[in-house]
């Protein structure tokens, strides 16, 4: 601790102001009269009272002494002031004081002054001419452990140009020479963290890699992965929203990839335990579980490898490259292998990806499908020929074997035939659940995207049927209409519980159309007419809307209605749709309507209850012409009183039967 962080620290236990002596020489030297605070200074320590406070302030008037005659050329003053500075003895606890008096002396330096001149460059943005400065300095091996820290920051400054100047991803060779030659210099200086220049170098390593200009994973061994910043485990809250991950899941995920894709077994070692500890960090990010999955390959561990693959599936099941990996991982089982690939074709078509998984598919077809076999072949060929790309051998080779067959078009038909074993493999712990179809709706797109058509899909549930979704074009829901019976094997996600997935749907033949939703009998208690919406009231804890146009026949408030319901997660709740309405002879729950035949009274407000606690709105009361003390006779409905936070029972009819029939104003409650 400083002298004069200590004595700030007395100043304030006092509670009032610092009054030392020697604060009269600190205000006259920071007042502009050095001469005078120095010489008040050597007067105060040659007295029998000094303390170190005197002689700190003498030691600080020293320091701006040197600064002065260093800049001014008055080498006899310079000479004498350096060697007074020399001679004082700073206390072993005043840090501060001993730091400024080292930059002091350091001023008749020729090398310490350079260092002084690279950082006013700095201050003026002259960071290439600094940075220089350092390099020369360096060079002639004159350059202090102390200012490598400060050419850091100055090769920081100059990455952070050329990246800032230019658009995107898109680098001229130029710029990724400098800044690959700024980042060695950099990585030469042995630095290192936890640091926060430290960590800044490291996001224009990665910023780099985004355009495949430079491998991060010999960055990284240099840069060391056990410094980072724990500030560089927080992911960042967008400008969108949007949570984007942290340094350290970007790092470790490129790095990971790059080590699995590596020729070098040392890379996939080195990388191991730090994708290992990130997910223990990062649980769900599977990314990181989809290079581990690939390290573990590289490494011959392929037991622990297929289990991570799987658990990987089935968060990217409509993803082609999770079965292709899958399949990579059982070379011995060619059933299930070919199962896989069979499963990555029905998931993506597309020709400029899935080409290696094509050709590998149709090898595995040679031998019990030799006409869909040459077919596969034919088309990568014919797309890499198209796109002027060099055609495999094996592809060439597997063609001219077939050159007898002729070839026959495979369809998703033809690969959902083939993918039950790979499927299986994924989803066999869980159950297969009745469903029926649903309707097809549109979700609007965000953010440019295209608008999406998706299928409900309404699973069996307790009391009522589930409502989930799949893409419309889903290739298992071809020439299903609507209503159509099937089974479902879908899991709940374990961090979202309000979200499910659909994994695997089948068609059940013995079912007959929205089976699984069951009629339940409730009342309409309200009708939109400018939304075209009717609500119906279920049970007092389940309610739900549909449009007017589902109801076949003259809806009116009131009227007993049956209908199907499924119940589906929404931002606000647990919502209820009306899936199917028609008209019925049967009784509603008597909680949720109910005839009613009770005196009622009418408040000085117009408001009617009867009894029982029944409301009759102010409208009917006017209407009917109700009068308190009548025996009043209707339907009632359940109603959720909102400022009351309790449900109640509401007359949607009411009328009087017999006048005067309860005195309310007595103090008999029995009926007249």
């Amino acid at each position: 601790m400083s002298i004069v962080s200590r004595s700030r620290s007395n100043r304030g236990l006092s509670g009032g102001s610092w009054n030392h002596r020697s604060k009269e020489v600190t205000e006259l030297r920071k007042g502009g009269q050095l001469d005078a605070a120095f010489a008040l200074s050597v007067e105060r320590i040659a007295d029998s009272e000094a303390d170190d406070y005197d002689r700190a302030a003498y030691a600080w008037c020293l320091i701006a002494l040197v600064k002065q005659h260093a800049g001014d050329g008055k080498q006899q003053k310079l000479s004498e002031y350096l060697d007074q500075l020399r001679r004082f003895e700073v206390p072993v606890s005043d840090e501060m004081l001993a730091e400024h008096r080292e930059k002091a002396l350091s001023l008749v330096d020729p090398d310490r002054r350079a260092i002084e001149s690279a950082r006013n460059l700095s201050k003026q943005g002259k960071h290439e001419d600094a940075s220089r400065i350092y390099a020369d300095l360096d060079a002639n091996g004159k350059l202090a452990p102390e200012d490598r820290k400060a050419w850091g920051w100055e090769l920081f400054r100059l990455i952070k140009g050329e990246l800032e100047g230019s658009q995107d991803d898109k680098l001229s060779p130029p710029v990724v020479q400098r800044v690959k030659r700024n980042l060695n210099t950099y990585l030469k200086l042995t630095i290192g963290g936890p640091d926060l220049l430290h960590s800044l170098m490291l996001r224009q390593a990665l910023r780099l890699t985004k355009g495949e200009q430079l491998k991060l994973l010999p960055f990284l061994r240099l840069w060391n992965p056990d410094q980072f910043n724990d500030e560089d485990f927080d992911r960042q809250l967008g400008k969108d929203g949007k949570t984007y991950p942290s340094l350290v899941e970007q790092v470790i995920q490129t790095a990971s990839a790059e080590a699995a894709q590596s020729d070098r077994a040392e890379d996939r070692h080195f990388m191991l335990p730090h994708v290992q500890a990130a997910m223990k960090r990062f649980p769900d990010n599977i990314w990181l579980k989809f290079n581990l999955t690939k390290l573990l390959r590289g490494m011959g561990r392929i037991e622990e490898a297929l289990k991570l693959a799987v658990e990987f599936a089935r968060e990217k099941a409509s993803e082609y490259w999770a079965w292709e990996l899958i399949g990579d991982l059982v070379p011995n089982d060619i059933d299930l292998r070919r199962s896989c690939y069979a499963k990555a074709l029905s998931c993506s078509q597309d020709d400029d990806f899935v080409g290696k998984v094509r050709l590998k598919f149709a090898a595995l077809l040679e031998e019990n499908y030799p006409s869909e076999a040459r077919f596969e072949a034919e088309r990568m060929i014919a797309h890499r020929a198209r796109a002027g790309y060099a055609i495999p051998r094996d592809a060439q080779s597997l063609v001219e074997r077939l050159a007898a067959v002729t070839p026959n078009t495979t369809d998703r038909a033809f690969y959902g035939r083939l993918s039950d074993a790979a499927e299986a493999l994924l989803f066999s712990h869980l159950p297969w659940t009745d469903a029926c179809l649903g309707d097809v709706f549109t979700v609007e797109g965000r953010d440019g995207q295209k608008p999406r058509k998706r299928r409900r899909i309404y699973v069996k549930g307790n009391p009522v049927a589930i409502e989930l979704s799949l893409p419309d074009n889903h290739a298992d829901l071809r020439g299903l209409t609507e209503g159509a019976p099937i089974r479902v094997q879908y899991e709940v996600s374990k961090s979202e519980p309000g979200r499910a997935t659909i994994h695997r749907v089948g068609r059940r033949p013995d079912g007959a159309p929205m089976d699984i939703l069951s009629f339940q009998v409730g009342v309409i208690d309200h009708i939109n007419r400018e939304k075209s919406l009717i609500h119906v009231v279920v049970t007092r804890n389940m309610d739900g809307t549909c449009p007017i146009s589902l109801f076949p026949g003259q809806a009116k408030v009131g009227d007993a209605v049956a209908v199907r319901l499924a119940q589906h997660d929404s931002k606000t709740g647990v919502r209820t749709r009306i899936v199917q309405i028609t008209s019925t002879n049967q009784a509603p729950p008597p909680d949720v309507c109910r005839p009613f035949r009770d005196a009622t009274n009418v408040t000085p407000s117009g408001l009617g209850f009867t009894r029982g606690d029944i409301f009759i709105p102010p409208h009917m009361i006017t209407a009917e012409g109700i009068e308190a003390g009548d025996l009043v006779e209707g339907i009632a409905i359940a109603s959720f009183d909102k400022k009351r936070g309790k449900w109640g029972m509401k007359a949607i009819q009411a009328k009087t039967i017999a006048r005067d029939h309860y005195d309310f104003g007595g103090d008999d409650d029995d009926l007249e």
